[in-house]
């Protein structure tokens, strides 16, 4: 039997951002190293035949970063971006569908990459958004080291621009001090609407969005609607007449996210579907016709449905369940043909394999699925016999249901208690669900292959079990959701699966701030694993990249007087007098999500308690860890800090 490396695991290459040809007949996708070996990451874009099983084949050159492709209305071309000519900055390319050189759209010479764009329905116009060159006074002062930088002034804003095939000419269309996050084309291609933020910072996620049209002609833009924080997945409807987007169902950062629509000339956004046990991850227009198609997320699993979006009735497309197999699907897409037929393509993965893509035909009737691998991109896995993953479900103290996963070693034998880790996922609006768990920061599997079970708890506060569910979490984490947890280790010792005696806790962001804050509730855990989490919420609130949301999550700020300290009652660092278990402490050293501050403190805490800890920092690397020595050094040390202390 082959065996698993942290090598094979951080070069392993995932599938992303499909897109299908009008016709149906071909898939686009980006295919993504886990890892990087330089500065920049690589990436390449395949193509597939919908038809044809193992038929994908590689379209670009893996030296640069090839991302985003996107066919045009004919099926004749694809359009892309790019960083091969400047690396970290992306411009637009396009390339003939049947092969060739790939031609740049917008200058290379620029230092302001393209960061989004779209095809016109008739295919002659590009609508792209991208920043302002810099001014050469503000070149010339960067040469000179005069950079101060004072906050508000000289924000990078994404401007929405038209590119004109023919002419090669570009025009702004808006050019506001409004940073443009998303548009889409209306569907006679005479106008665009789009999502305007305050700045590009990401603390404006939290703040008041704005969505507006505005013709192609140019002119004065006209309001849609206004919604107190971000929204995504901005759609029109085929008549023109609506617009649909994503968005939270509470209004707030922290919620379950639902399908919205507004009047196209104005009006009050309506909640169309999700939010109630469930949440909608993504939106298509499924045309012909009225209909979309949203993935649902339920539970451990998605499915699509189609929705008509009037009465909100939905019909399922692709279920969760293939045959007995739990399945997970990330990047989608579809098309609807003639005689009720729907061609789709979908990144699925499952228990026993990871990401590929996966195409075929639904007939949305009789709901009769017909679906074939046409990618094979996971060949080094071949031989390597993983563990057993298996839905686990049990209640909480307060009677609720919950759901999770538990990987078994793949030698385990039924009733012996096994040494086991408990991994938290992140979030908190994050879920375990049906994949392979194998990757540098989800080490499902990678544990399960040394001999541990690995028992993956989705607390409430989480996605997938609608608004009361993911509510929760607001003002209260690491109450409820740590309760859920502890209950769900209680379950797997009273069923012999988990040795009481040989507990391990980690995880990942939001993992990693449960792995911190149940060593300062309990002693059960012999072993902790403190990957990019959150010590301090007040701390968060003042230093972290969306603070909207970590006050949220903590319920108040530093701030807010003296007789506001509820994030002091919710913060590891205010109980880390209580600390006995040894804890890993892993981070980004530019985590800015995260800020490395919230390790620092804690080890400092726990080294002041004589607690056994290492402290291990990645330079240059942000909230998530990319570099590929860095990945297999995260790797190496997960499995030996719990051998270390779970082997005893």
């Amino acid at each position: 039997m082959a065996e698993l490396t942290a090598e094979i695991i951080v070069d392993l290459q995932a599938p992303e951002d499909l897109q299908l040809a009008p016709d149906g007949q071909q898939v686009a996708y980006t295919l993504a190293v886990y890892s990087k070996k330089a500065e920049h990451a690589t990436s390449s874009l395949w193509i597939a035949s919908t038809s044809v099983e193992r038929s994908a084949r590689q379209f670009t050159q893996a030296d640069a970063e090839d991302t985003h492709p996107r066919w045009s209305p004919d099926s004749k071309q694809l359009a892309f971006l790019s960083d091969r000519a400047r690396r970290g900055t992306s411009q637009l390319y396009t390339i003939d569908a049947s092969g060739g050189e790939a031609r740049a759209l917008t200058s290379t010479e620029q230092k302001r990459g393209v960061q989004d764009f779209a095809w016109s329905p008739a295919g002659g116009q590009i609508a792209f958004t991208s920043a302002d060159e810099p001014a050469d006074e503000d070149e010339q002062r960067e040469k000179d080291r005069d950079d101060a930088q004072v906050y508000g002034e000289k924000w990078p804003f994404a401007r929405l621009r038209l590119l004109s095939l023919a002419s090669k000419e570009v025009a702004t269309l808006v050019s506001r001090e409004l940073h443009v996050a998303e548009m889409a084309w209306h569907p006679q291609g005479t106008e665009l609407a789009y999502i305007a933020r305050r700045t590009p910072d990401l603390e404006s996620l939290g703040q008041e969005v704005v969505i507006e049209r505005i013709a192609i002609a140019g002119g004065k833009p006209q309001t849609v609607c206004r919604f107190p924080l971000a929204v995504s997945g901005l759609l029109w409807s085929q008549d023109g007449e609506t617009l649909y987007f994503l968005s939270s169902t509470s209004r707030k950062d922290q919620s379950s996210q639902v399908l919205y629509a507004v009047a196209a000339q104005g009006g009050e956004p309506q909640r169309v579907i999700g939010g109630e046990t469930n949440c909608i991850a993504t939106v298509r227009l499924l045309q012909p016709g009225p209909h979309l198609a949203v993935m649902v997320a339920e539970g451990l699993g998605s499915h699509l449905c189609q929705v008509h979006p009037e009465n909100g009735e939905t019909a399922t497309l692709l279920p969760q369940i293939d045959g007995e197999q739990g399945v997970s699907y990330a990047s989608w897409d579809v098309k609807r043909g003639e005689d009720h037929i729907i061609t789709l393509a979908v990144v699925r993965s499952s228990g026993e394999q990871c990401w590929e893509v996966w195409a075929g035909k639904v007939d949305s009737q009789t709901a009769a699925v017909e679906l074939l691998q046409v990618s094979e991109h996971q060949e080094q896995l071949a031989g390597i016999r993983f563990g057993k993953q298996e839905p686990f479900y049990w209640t909480a103290s307060d009677g609720f249901a919950l759901d999770g996963l538990l990987i078994r070693p793949p030698e385990a034998v039924q009733g012996q208690p096994l040494p086991t880790v408990v991994l938290v996922h992140g979030g908190p609006y994050g879920r375990w669900e049906y994949d392979l768990h194998l990757h540098a920061l989800d080490w499902g599997q990678w544990l399960a292959l040394a001999g541990y079970a690995v028992l993956m708890p989705n607390p409430r506060g989480g996605a997938g079990h609608g608004e009361q569910f993911a509510a929760v979490a607001r003002g209260g984490v690491g109450e409820t959701d740590y309760q859920d947890v502890m209950a769900a280790v209680d379950a797997a010792i009273e069923r012999g699966i988990a040795d009481p005696e040989k507990l391990g806790i980690g995880g990942w962001s939001q993992g990693g701030f449960m792995s911190a804050w149940a060593v300062t509730q309990t002693r059960r855990f012999k072993a902790a694993i403190m990957g990019a989490g959150v010590s301090d919420w007040g701390m968060m609130v003042m230093t972290g990249d969306v603070p909207g949301f970590e006050q949220e999550l903590g319920e108040s700020a530093p701030w807010d007087g003296e007789e506001q300290r509820r994030h002091l009652e919710l913060s590891p660092i205010t109980f880390a007098k209580q600390v006995k278990t040894p804890v890993l402490l892993l981070h980004g050293e530019k985590d800015a999500r995260v800020p490395l501050s919230q390790a620092t403190g804690f080890h400092r805490a726990l080294r002041s308690q004589g607690v056994p800890s290492v402290f291990v920092t990645y330079p240059r690397e942000p909230h998530s860890v990319f570099e590929r020595a860095h990945q297999v050094d995260i790797l190496q040390r997960v499995r030996r800090w719990y051998d270390r202390w779970l082997r005893v």
